[in-house]
């Protein structure tokens, strides 16, 4: 009850009594919220000063502001040294003392050693570009090559280390001569190679395939072809066929087939024996074939 209501004798009901709480908590509440403290500012930071003392006699004293010192910040710093880094690096890319010149290539006789370069594709590079790993396996993807290694040394060398297979069999197929290394693998043929057992073919025997590097005839029968050169040295080349396996041709004009697997040494005296058996018949002879040893056969 208020003093004006108390001097006046009037008494008021329960919902103006309600009415005048509420309108004094909002009032409070504004109040309060009028009244919210506000975030101080943060100070500005003091300038620095400098005080110098003069001689005596003047008597005065001056004092002078410092100047205020730039504040680089984190970002500012880091943008600096990016640029500044690609700047460097864009540098060093374009330098010509950093690109690899002529690789140094090493062990290649099959290959002469522009190819091998030809293959590495280094030249004109950054060092620091090149992969050894990827050179590698370039090289590995050629029939000719059976291992490689690749350095890189600093600043612009390139070192190329390879191990070709050596061909020891020409072998004609389809009027194509291929050179086949004793593990079979087959490639083209790169100019004269001493020594090679020529092998020509009745019908297509070797398998070539995607993969330059898989055997395109079983090992075997390039060994077979090896022991029997040896034991006729007199035979300019050897003869296959998928049936019959090797062989060559007798001096009395027929051909005579060894197989492709077994003991050729046992297998030609075998030979040996049947064909004075069938020099002293005199019986005319267009085939012989020793290749299962236990049942030789002419025709």
């Amino acid at each position: 009850m208020t003093w004006s209501e108390r001097t006046l004798g009037r008494v008021p009901t329960r919902a103006e009594r309600v009415r005048a709480r509420r309108a004094r908590q909002a009032s409070q509440v504004e109040f309060l919220r009028s009244t919210a403290r506000r975030k101080p500012r943060p100070k500005a930071r003091p300038r620095r000063r400098f005080d110098f003392a003069l001689p005596g006699e003047l008597g005065v004293e001056v004092s002078v502001s410092a100047l205020p010192l730039p504040r680089f910040k984190t970002r500012l710093l880091t943008v600096v040294l990016l640029g500044l880094s690609i700047w460097g690096l864009n540098d060093v890319m374009r330098a010509t003392s950093f690109r690899v010149g002529e690789a140094a290539v090493m062990g290649a006789s099959l290959f002469t050693p522009a190819q091998i370069r030809s293959l590495a594709a280094v030249e004109g590079e950054p060092v620091f570009l090149v992969d050894p790993q990827e050179v590698h396996s370039q090289l590995m993807r050629q029939a000719e090559v059976e291992s490689a290694r690749v350095s890189v040394r600093w600043p612009n060398q390139v070192r190329i280390q390879v191990k070709e297979r050596r061909p020891v069999v020409a072998w004609i197929e389809d009027g194509k001569t291929w050179w086949l290394s004793a593990d079979g693998v087959a490639f083209l043929e790169h100019g004269d190679w001493p020594g090679l057992i020529r092998v020509e073919s009745s019908g297509r025997a070797l398998e070539i395939n995607d993969d330059p590097t898989s055997p395109a005839i079983v090992p075997d029968v390039i060994d077979t072809a090896i022991a029997l050169a040896s034991l006729v040295p007199q035979a300019d080349r050897l003869f296959f066929d998928r049936g019959q396996g090797l062989g060559f041709r007798d001096p009395g004009g027929w051909l005579v087939y060894f197989g492709t697997s077994g003991d050729m040494a046992q297998k030609f005296r075998l030979y040996q024996t049947l064909r004075e058996s069938l020099t002293a018949i005199g019986r005319p002879v267009t085939q012989v074939s020793v290749a299962d040893p236990t049942a030789p056969y002419y025709r």
